[in-house]
């Protein structure tokens, strides 16, 4: 996008923003956690209780309004940075909103198969998980009350996908009491590449003087690209044919726009009832491959041979209602949400190296039966649906014997199609009635998941504390279409069709259950013909106890034993049995301290955890591409988590935060009689220490008041996979360090921030991996460096920001 374009936007967006800012005379409102952040105090939900942060006896780490806006978190990268028990890995073509998040080194790989296993971590907006198996939906953050990270099996109050911790995102409600709004613009450059910026702004309307208020945001958000396209040529083996990429060379080709919407109504219906509709969109688009090929053309260069591109649509619909009945707190929780991610992506190495290595390349013709570019398009396209209900009770909390009960129900339906297109490929060859379809998966999955829950806290004494929970769980899972090729190919796909005709032969197409599909195979054929999912199902129950010492109400100390779980699910491939849940099994001993009147907080937790049936993606051999799961040993988990803050009392403050983790293998991974990866092998995704320090200092100047902040994060190395074979081939994620810094006034209603982002220019790499079967598209005899992606971090870049708040 052009520099005019870009300003056209952005004007068009402050225009439909300040439209609902014209209210004369506004007054500035102030929500309770703001009020309480005013002295230093974060309040949080974190038990479905509202509690000050210091209270809770759990590993917490809590970025709110304030510290979300000093530290310019725009989206889920910037604030996975400063929660140092948490990390992140990309999907490989790490294009937005295609990321798992880990907790405490509970992970074997990066997730986000379509098939396999949903993520250890859930993440929830309000009151709705919106966790899903495309991985993390990657909401803008703006008018957001605080982010909430959890660490430890959350299994309790959460439930499914919390097995390894859980992450919320709380925005801001509607205040009746009175009129609030603020914009805020920005523009940023990469050096040496493109412009980019955001426009956001948000209104909070009291229709109804103390009763009833209406609360906007919207925001729009451009990234500007910083990977260039380069020209390259490659030969295929088999054939002699030249692929080059000369027409589409191109700078900074991976850029991306965001834009968003979120209303919410609250209604205080009485003095005891309280019901907030909200509707949340956000759409983003992308162009270009955010992924750098070094061996081959250098740092920050690629070489797509195909466009690539992509877009992600959330949407998410409900109501939470919250009341008293007696003394009792009820909070009904129903929320819709959907997710349409759609993208292409340049598979070109698979058909360059299965022929260089394998020789495939003899089998690509036309319909003349010549040899042709064997490369590929992959094409995708997923729908999400997902309904969650949530009712719950909680007694009064200042009573010495409370507690929270509660009923959970969740329904997720994800229609999935993935096509890898060769063009000119023979009709006879394709996917029936998909010409040039290589391989085709377009299947239906269906997770639906059942819990009742309960915990209560009992005061033994006024300093010692107990408390007890359990989650009684129900899974429902399962799976059906079709996977696989034509019937010239290896033994997937037609030749697997379930319910054929009679008389149809050998390779006769049957029945498909899921349209568009020639056949089905995933699936279970009936004695009357028909064919239905192949499932998994499983109950349990999950459990956390508690107690905490108050040695003043300044100090406590906790320790918690507690279990989390992750449902099984299905692997899709022939008559390969179901994959069960896995279990995490977590003992923790913490301690919160206020000292010196409140200016100073010191908060540590020591844990360890024991994590059995431990899922496992892997591809067996002769699988063809069919990614399997398993459950397959045991693994340990075990550190320390710690936060420190002070300020002072003329306006410097000082936190910092940091997790070391020992994450290994309990006993080895064994798989069809080989040892993958030995006991005592580091998991991957986590580095032994993960920190973060920020140092803000505020000064009267000019009738306003001046800052200046520097905020820093360490990330140790890291293993991208598990197995030592592919560990050897894919090399180690280095570690790095990144500093942002930042300066600027705020004088009444208005603000102005000069920063720079990765102030050292950090090729801080968040991912590696290869674009198909490590063992071809990783270095071989044929290649010594194959073609092995790394996802970098944004380059140096540097910005202002203004802002006014009404």
């Amino acid at each position: 996008m052009t520099t005019a374009r870009f300003a056209t936007k952005s004007f068009a967006a402050v225009l439909l923003s300040t439209s609902f800012l014209v209210t004369p005379a506004p007054a500035l409102a102030q929500s309770a956690s703001e009020e309480a952040a005013d002295t230093g105090e974060i309040v949080v939900t974190a038990q479905k209780r509202t509690e000050s942060v210091q209270d809770v006896p759990i590993s917490i780490q809590v970025l709110n309004t304030e510290k979300l806006d000093e530290l310019q978190v725009r989206n889920f990268a910037d604030y996975m940075q400063f929660l140092p028990s948490a990390n992140f890995t990309t999907g490989s073509v790490g294009a937005p909103g295609n990321a798992s998040v880990v907790f405490r080194g509970v992970a074997t790989d990066g997730g986000l198969i379509v098939s396999g296993s949903l993520p250890t971590v859930g993440t929830y907006l309000d009151e709705q998980p919106i966790t899903s198996i495309q991985g993390t939906v990657d909401l803008q953050v703006y008018d957001v009350a605080r982010i909430e990270s959890l660490a430890g099996p959350q299994g309790t109050l959460f439930g499914a996908s919390s097995l390894a911790g859980t992450i919320r995102i709380i925005t801001n409600k509607p205040d009746p009491s009175s009129f609030s709004a603020s914009y805020d613009l920005e523009l940023s450059h990469v050096l040496g590449d493109g412009l980019g910026g955001q426009v956001k702004g948000y209104v909070n309307y009291p229709l109804v003087q103390d009763s009833v208020a209406l609360r906007v945001a919207g925001w729009y958000n451009r990234t500007p690209g910083y990977i260039d396209n380069v020209l390259r040529s490659r030969t295929f083996r088999s054939s002699g044919i030249t692929q080059t990429n000369t027409a589409l060379v191109e700078e900074d080709f991976n850029t991306s726009d965001v834009y968003g919407l979120r209303a919410q109504l609250g209604i205080d219906l009485d003095d005891n009832w309280t019901v907030t509709p909200s509707l949340t969109f956000q759409e983003t688009k992308w162009n270009g491959n955010f992924r750098s090929n070094d061996d081959k053309v250098g740092e920050l260069n690629v070489s797509s041979f195909y466009p690539e591109f992509g877009k992600d649509s959330f949407a998410q619909a409900g109501a939470t209602i919250t009341g008293e009945v007696a003394d009792l707190e009820v909070t009904y929780a129903g929320y819709y949400m959907t997710r349409t991610r759609t993208d292409q992506n340049d598979y070109s190495d698979y058909g360059y190296f299965y022929d260089l290595v394998a020789g495939s390349g003899a089998g690509v013709v036309n319909n003349a039966g010549q040899l042709i570019d064997p490369s590929q398009i992959a094409r995708n396209r997923s729908k999400l649906e997902k309904v969650s209900q949530e009712l719950r009770i909680a007694t009064p909390a200042d009573r010495p014997v409370r507690g929270v009960a509660g009923l959970f129900y969740q329904h997720q339906f994800q229609n999935e199609t993935n096509e890898y297109i060769t063009p000119g490929f023979a009709d006879r060859l394709s996917v029936p009635g998909r010409p040039g379809t290589v391989w085709l998966t377009l299947q239906n999955r269906r997770d639906r998941d059942y819990a009742a829950f309960g915990q209560i806290d009992v005061d033994i004494s006024d300093k010692l504390t107990v408390t007890g929970g359990l989650r009684g769980y129900k899974f429902n899972n399962d799976l059906i279409g079709f996977f696989g090729v034509n019937t010239t190919y290896f033994g997937t796909g037609v030749r697997q069709c379930l319910g054929r005709a009679a008389g149809g032969g050998p390779f006769g197409v049957g029945e498909a259950v899921v349209p568009g599909s020639p056949c089905t195979n995933l699936g279970v054929l009936n004695p009357d013909g028909s064919i239905s999912p192949k499932r998994s199902k499983g109950s349990g129950v999950t459990w956390r106890a508690n107690a905490t010492y108050k040695f003043t109400e300044d100090n406590l100390l906790w320790f918690t034993a507690s279990t989390g779980f992750r449902p099984g699910g299905i692997n899709r491939a022939g008559n390969t049995d179901p994959f069960g849940a896995d279990t995490l099994y977590n003992y923790e001993i913490g301690t919160k301290n206020s000292l010196a009147g409140g200016r100073v907080t010191l908060n540590l937790v020591g844990f360890l955890q024991d994590w059995k049936n431990v899922q496992v993606a892997y591809q067996p051999p002769g699988g063809a591409g069919v990614v399997l799961v398993g459950n397959v040993g045991s693994a340990r988990t075990k550190g320390l988590e710690a936060d420190i803050g002070w300020r002072s009392g003329d306006g410097l403050s000082i936190n910092a935060a940091g997790t070391y983790v020992d994450a290994k293998l309990r006993e080895p991974f064994v798989l069809f009689g080989v040892t993958t990866a030995p006991a005592g092998q580091k998991l991957p995704l986590t580095p032994k220490f993960k920190g973060n320090i920020v140092s803000r200092y505020e000064w009267p100047m000019a009738a306003g008041t001046a800052h200046i902040q520097a905020a820093g994060v360490y990330v140790g190395k890291r293993t991208p996979v598990i197995t030592t074979a592919d560990i050897a081939k894919t090399g180690i994620l280095p570690s790095y360090f990144m500093l942002d810094l930042a300066t600027g006034l705020q004088k009444g209603s208005m603000k102005f921030e000069i920063f720079m982002r990765n102030v050292t220019d950090s090729r801080a790499q968040f991912n590696r991996a290869a674009r198909c079967n490590i063992n071809y598209c990783g270095p071989t005899t044929r290649d010594p460096t194959g073609e092995i992606y790394r996802l970098y971090a944004q380059p140096r870049t540097i910005g202002i920001r203004f802002g006014q708040n009404f």
